[in-house]
């Protein structure tokens, strides 16, 4: 690990508090990624009918619902995350969908309260960056049947990023230029970097004990639908944390600025983002 057992329980309040605000939009504005990439990867496992899967820090419910739908009267997706918001919109959610072989739980996934080998698949979307990722594994290799699989998606990089750093490098430069010169990130913030290579990710999952690793890039042309949907996006994930970090002042900048360069990228069918998933596919040995 890379920061110690204080300086993650400060990581993880301040992660639970910012999605749990972050809630009512999550995934519900803008390019609504998640949703994007777990039907994808939902697609690429073909979770068999009867399968007992774990969605861990499931937030909106992206994978949790996906894997769910596939699922007959013998299996049961269960998801757990500790923001109180995301559980309470996702059940909302669940319930609205019929959804009756998909549950939603508070639960702390660093003490998931499972007995050993309780699940064919656990899932983790866009989330293990923030986790003590060396101990959970280890965790949620103990949860899985033998043979069983574990697959979380990260948020990575396009594999050629030319383009886009040429048409979004001006994000990246606003985004440094409302802070302080001598501003520091809080952890949290920039947790993404943790595990965003393939490098990275086969390291920890090989020392947690899995096998079979197998890493897959995917990339798609996502859109806003003007200025406003991406501001709203903006406060719905991750970012939250950032424009909830600056100063007055430097926020109204930051929209304003970033509402000029936004309105010079519109196309016909919206501002166009090329976004990319890593995904990691893995099994506990037999």
């Amino acid at each position: 690990m890379d920061h110690n057992v204080e300086q993650y329980a400060e990581m993880k309040r301040e992660v639970i508090a910012t999605y749990h605000r972050a809630a009512p939009t999550y995934d519900q504005v803008g390019t609504r990624q998640f949703t994007h990439f777990a039907r994808i990867l939902i697609k690429r496992l073909a979770i068999a009918p009867e399968s007992r899967v774990l969605d861990v820090a499931s937030g909106r419910g992206a994978l949790l619902f996906a894997a769910a739908a596939g699922l007959n009267a013998d299996g049961l997706a269960v998801g757990i995350d500790l923001a109180e918001g995301m559980v309470t919109e996702a059940q909302r959610e669940r319930v609205a969908r019929g959804l009756n072989r998909a549950a939603v739980v508070r639960m702390d996934a660093d003490r998931a309260a499972f007995a050993p080998a309780s699940f064919d698949c656990v899932l983790c979307g866009f989330a293990l960056h923030f986790f003590d990722y060396d101990l959970a594994l280890s965790q949620f290799l103990r949860l899985i049947k033998p043979g069983g699989v574990m697959a979380a998606s990260f948020p990575t990089g396009t594999v050629n990023p030319g383009p886009e750093l040429e048409r979004w490098g001006w994000l990246f430069k606003l985004t440094k230029d409302v802070f302080p010169p001598d501003f520091t990130p809080p952890p949290a913030w920039i947790a993404p970097r943790r595990l965003n290579k393939p490098d990275k990710v086969r390291a920890v999952f090989a020392q947690a004990g899995f096998v079979d690793l197998e890493i897959e890039q995917h990339e798609a042309d996502l859109y806003f639908r003007d200025e406003a949907d991406w501001w709203a996006w903006e406060w719905s994930q991750g970012s939250r944390f950032w424009v909830e970090g600056m100063r007055p002042e430097a926020r109204d900048r930051f929209q304003r600025e970033a509402f000029e360069h936004l309105n010079a990228m519109k196309e016909p069918g919206g501002i166009r983002m090329r976004d990319a998933a890593m995904f990691v596919i893995a099994r506990r040995p037999r």
